[in-house]
């Protein structure tokens, strides 16, 4: 069964390749000894203590990083998101981005629970590292990186000599990457996400028809993830299910809580030029979205609304249709704003990582004045975007839908025997 990450990734990536994030492309060689003795009598000392903070898993369809490197010059901050590549030869290529980012973003993710590795690095020349683990279970890693063929040959040989012929090549092994023993050490190698996008979709869609069957003229669900985690991929299954089980007339409609933005103009004239502060609650006009969705189970129409990236202002468009159904999607689609006018909320279960890969490959199409490259925007998920995601107040659970979930199996039956009754008329 497919994680949602990945079969989402299978609609959203595959149409959308973002060439930046291939641009450099890393090839290594990872080398273990067979006795560690001599590398830590020659290396160790002169190590530097290293700390990588892993967002991502390794089921991840990237590896995603915050670093700290305590060099004697003072402490180095990246972040660095790595594809998981395949093997060329022996060498394992892939492509990978790093960024600068600030100690406070660090501080940040240093200060919860995400898997993380302890080490000491030592760079020996250009090219090649030698990694002693805190966690002395752990082996002494070699590695090699070097784009040229030729030189990692020249550079492996040179290593091997140092230390007789004793380092094995595990370049394919894939326990041996910082980020399996970051889980491992942490004890997390288990932490996957198993439910599959059939499986979450059927999940809300049994709730919202339970709380319509209990006679609720509206039913507003919000759907919160990160950009790029499949909030519209979602939305748009659950208005395909309800439309093929109920009709046209039960097609939900699909709002964003993007499509409130506030604007570049008003939110410049309220908060300063250039306006950058994109993931604040206060870039988005949750309350007159609240307003909309109570006007609407009055039965006044909404009028379509999107968030336009050239000019950065909000468009309004055509009336939408009223519906039973209210599908609100968006990082802010939990908000306290909502709370009087919202019947169910789901966080979508796509990993960090997973999120901001699809997101970054996204920004193909999406470059903007804020974000003109993937790096920008890579920068502003791991400096704004995902701590502001991770700050969120989720609403509390109401346990008014779990206890009519009998009424959205019978509503299912309704649905298939109401289908069953159109086609032997």
């Amino acid at each position: 069964m497919k994680s949602v990450e990945n079969q989402m990734g299978m609609k959203n990536v595959e149409q959308i390749r973002n060439p930046e994030l291939e641009a450099f492309m890393e090839a290594e060689h990872k080398l273990t000894p067979l006795s560690p003795d001599l590398l830590i009598q020659n290396y160790r000392a002169a190590a530097d203590p290293v700390e990588q903070i892993y967002l991502s898993t390794p089921y991840d369809e990237s590896s995603l990083r915050v670093r700290c490197v305590y060099s004697p010059e003072g402490p180095v901050y990246t972040a660095t998101r790595k594809g998981r590549g395949e093997m060329e030869g022996k060498a394992l290529k892939r492509p990978e981005m790093n960024i600068a980012i600030s100690p406070e973003a660090f501080a940040f993710y240093q200060s919860l629970d995400f898997p993380k590795v302890q080490k000491f690095r030592t760079q020996l020349v250009e090219g090649v590292t030698v990694d002693f683990y805190d966690d002395t279970k752990e082996p002494v890693i070699v590695e090699v990186e070097h784009e040229d063929p030729t030189e990692r040959a020249r550079l492996i040989e040179y290593m091997q000599s140092e230390n007789k012929n004793t380092l094995l090549d595990r370049s394919d092994d894939p326990s041996l990457t910082n980020e399996a023993i970051a889980h491992r050490v942490s004890g997390k190698e288990k932490l996957q996400s198993s439910e599959s996008l059939e499986a979450f979709t059927h999940r809300v869609l049994g709730e919202m028809i339970a709380q319509y069957a209990t006679g609720k003229k509206q039913v507003v669900v919000g759907l919160t993830g990160m950009s790029g985690s499949g909030k519209s991929t979602v939305a748009r299954a659950l208005q395909e299910r309800l439309t093929n089980l109920f009709g046209e007339a039960y097609r939900p409609l699909i709002v964003s809580t993007d499509d409130y933005h506030f604007g570049k103009k008003k939110l410049e004239a309220v908060h300063g030029a250039p306006y950058v502060d994109w993931d604040a609650a206060h870039t988005y006009n949750t309350p007159e979205l609240a307003f909309d969705l109570a006007k609407l189970a009055e039965g006044y129409p909404m009028i379509k609304r999107y968030f336009d990236f050239d000019s950065e202002e909000a468009v309004f468009d055509e009336e939408l249709p009223l519906s039973p159904f209210i599908i609100v999607e968006g990082i802010y689609a939990g908000s306290k704003d909502l709370e009087a006018v919202r019947d169910l909320h789901f966080d979508l279960p796509t990993s960090i990582a997973t999120s901001v890969d699809w997101d970054l490959h996204r920004m193909a199409n999406r470059a903007n004045r804020a974000f003109p490259t993937a790096e920008d925007r890579f920068r502003h998920q791991i400096e704004v975007a995902i701590p502001a995601f991770l700050r969120l107040e989720r609403p509390s659970r109401k346990g008014f839908s779990a206890s009519t979930r009998p009424l959205a199996e019978r509503a299912f039956m309704l649905g298939r025997y109401a289908e069953l009754e159109s086609v032997t008329r």
